[in-house]
């Protein structure tokens, strides 16, 4: 379990980074978000994401699962934030307190710049913001990768 668990800790680093600084539009809208929050969002999130994976070679490379344990549950709360920052608008009509950190501008105007215009399969729910199809997949690979590290832990 450990590979599969590091591939999918690693590959939601990467697909984050991608979709962070890369137009693939209409998967994700770059080209309609500042330079600034790109930096700031990867400053912030890439360091974070990478610790799981750092977490978990080195429990498997010192013999300590509790490292791996940690991992996981690190990429647990990652996971538990993304959702909650994408799907509590969108459900409960709730944005949580950091969702645009520094940024100056609400969860609506920032997701109606930068995201309203992507990918988005999900019907409406009144004018609340919708989870786009990149954050979708995004937040189905840091779970995969919580739940994998987790199983991983328990094998070493």
């Amino acid at each position: 379990m450990f590979a599969p668990a590091l591939v999918l800790l690693i590959a939601a680093l990467l697909y984050f980074l991608v979709t962070t600084f890369v137009d693939l539009h209409p998967l994700n809208n770059v080209r309609d978000s500042k330079r600034s929050e790109r930096i700031t969002e990867a400053a912030i999130n890439g360091p974070v994401m990478a610790l799981p994976a750092v977490l978990l070679v080195l429990a498997a490379a010192l013999s300590l699962p509790v490292l791996a344990y940690a991992g996981g549950a690190m990429e647990a709360l990652i996971a538990a934030g993304g959702l909650s920052l994408w799907w509590l608008p969108y459900l409960a009509g709730k944005t949580v307190p950091w969702a645009t950190a520094g940024t100056g501008v609400s969860w609506t105007e920032l997701h109606s710049r930068t995201y309203a215009h992507t990918v988005t399969v999900l019907p409406r729910i009144g004018d609340r913001p919708r989870p786009n199809l990149e954050h979708m997949i995004l937040h189905s690979l840091i779970l995969l990768g919580a739940v994998f590290t987790l199983v991983a832990a328990a094998s070493l």
